[in-house]
């Protein structure tokens, strides 16, 4: 009891120093103040003789350095017709070197408390490396190796084959997932890399070759074709030196010019169901290929979709989640890629309230479109955007990360020196402004994953518009079978 009594002496005397004695009104949001300036370290950059940029932020607080190896080339590039390749060559990247097996990479790696990993996005392929500044010399002898020197054994793939195939198979089995795959598809179609499962198909995995891996790896992975950003207890003129000598092995050589096609908008809005006898609950997908990283609508977009899905008081979650109870959680967003990103408002909702859940997705979706936000609501999620804004860059390996996104996307250096006041400065016209613009709901896609015999009866008599059954994949299934819907 005396323990519970000092407590609320505490927050009582708290409550009376941040208010000057005035008791606090907990019915009125706390009055936004000018964003704060944030300044980041300086950035740093070198170029190798073989044509590496470098990006260097000293951060000395800790013995750490962290490295980020960009490659800019992710599934984005591959072959429509072999979705997959960029994942599994960054997957068998350091499955073996000439003179290092897996094993033997992950024992030297795990001897000196490092981390070491490769992967790849829809937009990069990426080496990342942590390790104390006293063992910077042995991890980075084991980067460069699995760098330069990856040889893609048959006896690997085939393992990491096996893998990857048992994972698409399972992946046939979760609603999620297959809610995901056939939105992909059905937003930007078989002729365009977006609409590719990035880990492949399993017709896709099964037809691969490691000579498919050493293509990609040989035109993509090219020090011309990279940047490595550096962060941590370190100096640009004592890691060019090293990395120099390590690396002189990993040739430049030309790059084939690339360039993603603009996604087809649909011309209205259609509902596509897929069968999932006995899910336990509907996947809910709504959107529409919307913008790139590049847009100059950035800010105001974030603003806007904060506020109608992006955090947990939103305007969705509060509607599908607190009023209603029709999910766990709902949200929406917009996926900023090099080429034209989705938009996609999702949810996991109850079976029996799959169409009243769809329906309020788009009432809200709506509203935002044609009433857009409140004065109050834009500045409570810019006072949002400022709290979480600080949180990100603390270690080496979140500030090299977001200097992987300026590395990825072109964005100037100063980008997050300018973040909070390019934040700051948008308007309530700004804002809405881009809800009426990117939010037409009349161009959108519906994809719903769940048990048709409970919810397709009441999706269809809801008339959202056209329902197309679909197999697990996305694709139509055939006339016939939709003729019978």
């Amino acid at each position: 009891m005396r323990t519970l009594i000092i407590g609320i002496t505490l927050m009582a005397l708290m409550t009376i120093a941040a208010t000057g004695g005035e008791e606090l009104d907990r019915t009125k949001r706390p009055v936004s103040k000018p964003a704060p300036k944030v300044t980041m370290p300086e950035i740093q950059k070198a170029t190798l003789q073989n044509g590496l940029k470098i990006e260097l932020v000293e951060h000395h607080e800790l013995p750490t350095v962290a490295f980020n190896l960009v490659i800019q080339a992710g599934s984005d590039h591959d072959p429509v017709t072999q979705p997959g390749i960029a994942s599994m060559t960054a997957d068998l990247l350091d499955e073996g070197t000439k003179s290092r097996d897996a094993l033997q990479i992950s024992e030297g790696i795990t001897s000196i408390g490092a981390a070491f990993a490769t992967n790849s996005s829809p937009d990069g392929s990426f080496v990342t490396l942590s390790t104390l500044t006293k063992h910077m010399d042995k991890a980075l002898d084991i980067f460069a190796d699995v760098l330069v020197n990856p040889v893609f054994s048959e006896k690997d793939f085939e393992r990491i084959k096996k893998i990857r195939l048992t994972a698409l198979m399972q992946q046939r089995d979760q609603p999620v997932t297959i809610a995901n795959n056939a939105y992909a598809y059905l937003l930007y179609g078989p002729n365009h890399p977006y609409g590719n499962n990035p880990n492949g198909s399993e017709a896709s995995v099964k037809g691969m070759t490691t000579e498919d891996l050493k293509k990609f790896y040989s035109t993509y992975y090219r020090p011309n074709n990279a940047t490595l950003i550096v962060v941590g207890d370190v100096k640009l003129k004592d890691i060019t030196s090293k990395l120099e000598s390590i690396l002189s092995g990993w040739k430049p050589a030309d790059v084939p010019p690339y360039s993603l096609p603009d996604p087809k908008p649909a011309d209205k809005m259609r509902v596509y169901l897929v069968d999932k006898p006995g899910a336990p609950q509907s996947e809910v997908r709504i959107g529409y290929p919307a913008l790139a990283r590049s847009t100059p609508d950035f800010f105001p977009v974030e603003l806007m979709n904060r506020m109608l899905g992006g955090q947990f008081s939103s305007r969705i979650n509060l509607n599908l989640r607190e009023k209603h109870g029709y999910t766990y959680g709902a949200r929406s967003g917009f996926g900023y890629r090099k080429g034209v990103g989705p938009f996609t408002a999702q949810g996991g909702i109850v079976t029996e309230k799959t169409d009243s859940a769809m329906r309020e997705f788009l009432n809200e979706i709506h509203l935002m479109k044609d009433k857009g936000l409140s004065k109050e609501e834009l500045d409570f999620v810019k006072k949002g955007f400022v709290g979480n804004f600080a949180l990100s860059f603390e270690t080496p390996a979140q500030i090299a990360g977001a200097l992987q996104n300026i590395v990825l996307y072109g964005l100037p250096d100063n980008y997050y020196n300018s973040y909070l006041q390019n934040m700051d400065a948008v308007s309530l016209d700004d804002v809405n402004r881009v809800a009426t613009r990117y939010l037409d709901a009349s161009q959108m896609t519906m994809v719903v994953v769940g048990d048709l015999s409970k919810i397709k009866a009441g999706i269809t008599s809801a008339n959202f518009g056209d329902v197309i059954l679909c197999d697990l994949d996305g694709k139509p299934l055939p006339f016939i079978q939709n003729e019978t819907k």
